[in-house]
């Protein structure tokens, strides 16, 4: 028998992923009224990657990438009403793929909307806008489309010499007052906030594993800074430390905070 047709199994969440399910049913009501919505998770990350242009099939319960071999993966975490009739989604999108990164990895979005189904829609949009060029830049074997930066490391102590590629998406900055000059002696860009707290991935770029990485560092009107770090879904205090020593460095702004997305990835 050679398998043909043989269906692809499906990913398996993450131990520590914190998604409940794919699909389900909510009711909600509150002074505005009541409704009931009946949510397919897949559904919404389909139409949400298919509106930007790239082909997935859908699997029922999960999404294949065939251009690149990723699954997708979604699920909600959270849901909470709004006293306006809209609702706050917690979600996380999972990725596995059978060369670089078979055990998974997760990411979540955050978002609100008028319904349970546009806010979860709207997270996986971001996904697909800030995680998504990432993922398939690490799956191409010349990234085209996201800023690189390639490292290399000399064998030691057993481990052979090995090329690491540091593929960093596109940042979403925002600034409550941007200087009216815009005149900086060194404008945000794509590199800084990883070449800015290298240092505390030091020991990540000389392995040799898929790590996607989460930026966000925050300051708020009274200078002071906040940071969340995690390396495929889980906490990562190391890096958040980092993140918030260099938020301390911002010129004046007001509120700001920047996010991005980054994968360091093996190069053959």
């Amino acid at each position: 028998m050679f398998g043909f047709g043989k269906k692809k199994p499906a990913p398996q969440p993450c131990p520590n992923n914190p998604g409940r399910a794919a699909e389900f049913k909510v009711a909600l009501a509150g002074d505005w009224g009541s409704r009931t919505e009946s949510i397919n998770g897949v559904g919404l990350l389909a139409a949400a990657v298919r509106k930007h242009g790239h082909r997935v099939k859908d699997r029922k319960t999960w999404l294949e990438h065939e251009e690149t071999g990723y699954a997708f993966l979604p699920q909600l975490v959270d849901l909470v009403p709004l006293d306006d009739g809209g609702v706050r989604t917690v979600s996380t999108v999972q990725v596995n793929h059978p060369a670089l990164v078979p055990e998974g990895a997760f990411e979540y979005q955050h978002s609100a909307g008028n319904t349970a189904a546009i806010s979860i829609e709207s997270g996986f949009e971001n996904w697909v806008l800030g995680d998504f060029p990432v993922l398939l830049d690490a799956a191409r074997p010349k990234p085209s489309g996201c800023t690189r930066l390639e490292m290399e490391f000399p064998a030691k102590d057993g481990t052979p010499a090995r090329k690491r590629r540091v593929i960093l998406g596109p940042v979403a900055h925002f600034r409550q007052h941007p200087p009216a000059d815009k005149t900086e002696e060194h404008p945000f860009c794509p590199c800084c906030m990883f070449t800015s707290t290298a240092e505390a991935f030091k020991e990540l770029l000389e392995e040799s594993r898929f790590c996607g990485l989460r930026f966000y560092a925050a300051r708020d009107e009274n200078g002071m800074p906040q940071a969340d770090c995690r390396i495929n879904g889980e906490d990562w205090e190391q890096g958040a430390e980092a993140l918030r020593e260099y938020a301390a460095t911002w010129p004046e702004a007001g509120f700001e905070f920047r996010r991005q997305y980054a994968v360091l990835v093996s190069v053959p």
